[in-house]
């Protein structure tokens, strides 16, 4: 779930209107063998969805899954691409802040017909998947952020663990002590990235990305630019990790190799972090610290069918087996993900006992879910390339918001 890029071209939206148009959902008989095709991107979690897709085909002998695994950085643009020739994956995973635009350009098949627990499935992330009253994402998982800590340089330091009483104050004040820039070590990795960068700062600063309901940016506001502007305090005093650093390496990266003490990042870096040997012998993890208000960012991954599949009954017939509590709770048990069916996270936390991953769970009572109005994936995809120039020392803050607002607000308005 790492960089945004552009929603989907006009284009896009033509050609899927050619290709639901021309589909037909023809279901298979008991005597042919239908193949589904499943995308994700996700290669940590392949696996599992293998063993489950096995246990599937057990039961419906005449329909075979067929994974398709696609790199994160180039999911999004095969996708589109698959989508405008008529051969998108029938079954493919979704997020939050693309969903309306997928939606919206007739991408999706409305999922109302599919049978799961609806009750055991937080609403929240339900509602993030529906447009006009319709469904057309089951949420598979869900992610909160947290702060990724470095035991042994807190111990070498001699200073206590972060724990939840930490605030801005003492992020700043701990990230300073464990600064050493001529060996390159920084206290905090802060990359200027809105997912797990600065919006998490700006949502705890009372701020949001988007007002009046997603019609506008919300980039003008005092307290969107105060929380832009805390973040980037790391990098003012030297405590923060410069763009050089954090443009060459992912923070796990950094935080694995002790060249950052601590960084902001989601639940889905548990196994890249814990399966690592240092990572499991001296990371650990605590609650984000506060701001004016406790909030995390969250997104939530679903399972969606391509509108313009032909095999619609048995694609919804994979989501259905996906969505089930005994395959969320093995999801849970192998550690990957926190999967979205209530009671699943015990199992996950679980996976890595000696851990504080309870702090993921916990974060749902103040996590904000993504923005996913009309456009809005567009307009968070014109920050990264202004708030790269805030880092590099080429625009303020106030220069890179007042640009933000303007460029989103024009997106915003497309219709």
């Amino acid at each position: 779930m790492k960089k945004v890029l552009l929603g989907i071209t006009s284009v896009l939206a033509l050609s899927l209107l050619a290709a639901c148009g021309g589909s037909s959902d023809s279901k298979a008989s008991s005597d042919d063998k239908v193949t589904i095709s499943y995308g994700l991107w996700d290669k940590a979690q392949a696996p599992i969805y293998e063993e489950i897709a096995k246990d599937f085909e057990k039961e419906n002998p005449n329909i075979e899954i067929k994974f398709q695994v696609t790199p994160w950085a180039q999911y999004w643009t095969k996708l589109e691409t698959a989508i405008t020739g008529k051969s998108a994956p029938d079954v493919f995973w979704m997020n939050i802040p693309r969903a309306i635009d997928y939606i919206d350009n007739g991408a999706l098949e409305p999922l109302d017909d599919v049978k799961f627990d609806k009750d055991k499935i937080p609403e929240i992330y339900q509602e993030s998947y529906t447009q006009d009253g319709k469904l057309y994402g089951v949420p598979k998982d869900f992610d909160t952020n947290a702060l990724w800590y470095n035991k042994k340089m807190f111990d070498d330091a001699g200073i206590a663990y972060p724990d939840e009483t930490w605030d801005w104050a003492k992020l700043q004040e701990v990230a300073k002590q464990l600064t050493n820039e001529k060996e390159g070590i920084y206290g905090l990795g802060t990359p200027p990235m809105w997912e797990t960068g600065y919006y998490q700062a700006i949502y705890q600063n009372g701020g949001r990305p988007f007002i009046e309901d997603g019609k506008k940016s919300g980039f003008g506001e005092k307290a969107t630019i105060d929380g832009v502007k805390y973040w980037y305090s790391f990098i003012e005093n030297g405590t923060g990790t410069p763009i050089d650093m954090t443009s060459s390496a992912q923070q796990p990266e950094l935080l694995l190799a002790g060249k950052v003490a601590m960084i902001i990042d989601g639940s889905y870096q548990t196994p890249v972090i814990f399966e690592d040997e240092y990572g499991k012998e001296n990371i650990d993890v605590a609650p984000l610290p506060t701001g004016k208000e406790r909030a995390t960012t969250s997104n939530s991954l679903s399972n969606v069918v391509y509108a313009g599949s032909k095999h619609k009954e048995e694609a919804k017939q994979w989501i259905e087996f996906l969505s089930k509590k005994e395959q969320m709770q093995h999801v849970a048990e192998s550690g990957v993900v926190i999967p979205s069916y209530e009671g699943s996270a015990d199992a996950w936390v679980n996976a890595y006992p000696d851990k504080n991953l309870q702090v993921f769970i916990d974060a749902v009572d103040y996590a904000v879910p993504f923005s996913n109005y009309k456009n809005s994936s567009a307009a968070t995809a014109i920050e990264q390339d202004i708030m790269n120039e805030v880092w590099s020392g080429d625009k303020t803050v106030n220069e890179a918001c007042k640009e933000i607002q303007t460029k989103a607000n024009e997106i915003l308005a497309k219709k």
